[in-house]
Formats: structure tokens, sequence, C-alpha cells
């Protein structure tokens, strides 16, 4: 029977990513005409890496897609939702990646990226709006690589998330990332 839950959950959150891929983009100032979103591109090849890396925060060696944290399954991690290590052999990969991109976007501020609650939420010293990261502190400043990486990603809007502007970035060295 939990197999059978478990397999409904996951059916559900698939559905609901390709509902939510037409969400794709936002408007930016008054006009409908300038949208913009991210780069999935980008994020696929610097970001999802991040979020399944063992990072050593405040709590010790921890990734945010873990079991008990933002995993899709079973994590705890309010709404902010992973596929664990998407496995590029399973016929749902880019699903999957789609629904990380999606899910990582909804926590971007497009205005100011450095306030956005991807990176807040983990930030050393921040109280976020929901209070403190259950995870612990993973950044312990806002110079450290995988912060950068989160917010330079945030930081560059494009009008298409395959823009052709995309596939620019540089993935950080993860080992040099968290306290």
């Amino acid at each position: 029977m939990l197999h059978e839950v478990t397999t409904a959950v996951r059916i559900a959150a698939l559905a609901g990513t390709v509902c939510l891929a037409a969400c794709d983009t936002v408007s930016v100032g008054n006009t409908g005409a300038n949208t913009q979103t991210l780069c999935l591109t980008d994020y696929q090849q610097c970001i999802d890496p991040i979020l399944h890396a063992s990072i050593n925060g405040s709590l010790g060696p921890l990734t945010c897609s873990a079991s008990g944290c933002h995993n899709s399954t079973t994590g705890s991690g309010g709404g902010f939702k992973l596929f664990a290590d998407p496995d590029p052999a399973d016929p749902t990969f880019d699903q999957q990646i789609l629904a990380n991109f999606i899910s990582a976007k909804a926590f971007a501020n497009f205005n100011s990226p450095p306030d956005s609650k991807l990176l807040l939420e983990p930030l050393r010293g921040v109280f976020a709006i929901s209070g403190t990261h259950t995870g612990g502190d993973i950044f312990p400043d806002t110079a450290d690589a995988c912060y950068v990486a989160i917010r330079d990603w945030i930081s560059r809007r494009v009008t298409a998330r395959d823009a052709p502007s995309c596939g620019g970035c540089t993935p950080p060295d993860v080992s040099t990332c968290g306290n």
C-alpha cells in the first residue's frame, strides 16, 4: 500500500511539473511584453549539482535533496522539493530536472537575487521569513562558491529558459562550499 501511495505521489508531482512548465515566465515591470525566466541548461549544469552535493554546513555534511530535507517524496522541507540525483538513464530524467528547476526558480527573487529565499534560508546569520533553516547554515557567507553560483544564475534572466545565451555558467567546485 505504501509503495502505491509513493508511486501516486510521484506521478502527481510529474503531472504537476507538466502543468507548471507552462508557467515558466514572469512579467517584470509594468508591461507583459517583457517576460523573463532563468536558464534551464545553466540550472542543470551548475545549480542542480549543488542541490545534490554533500556540503559541510553547520550541522555537518548534508545534501538539500536528502530524504529528510527537500526530497520530493520523503522530505519535510516545506514547499521546496527536489527529485534526488536525477539519473540521465531514467526515462523521466527530463521531467525530474524540469521539476527541480521550477522548484528552485520559485524561490528566486528576480528583482533582488540576493534576497532570494533559495539563498537566504541556508545563509549563516540570516533569520529568514519562516525562521531559521532547519538544515542549519549551509553558506558561511555571500562569498561561498555555491552561494555565488546560485546568485549568478538568478541574476542572468533570459526571455526563454532555452535561450541561445544559456549554457555559459561555470560549475563551482562544491568541495569548497559550506562551513
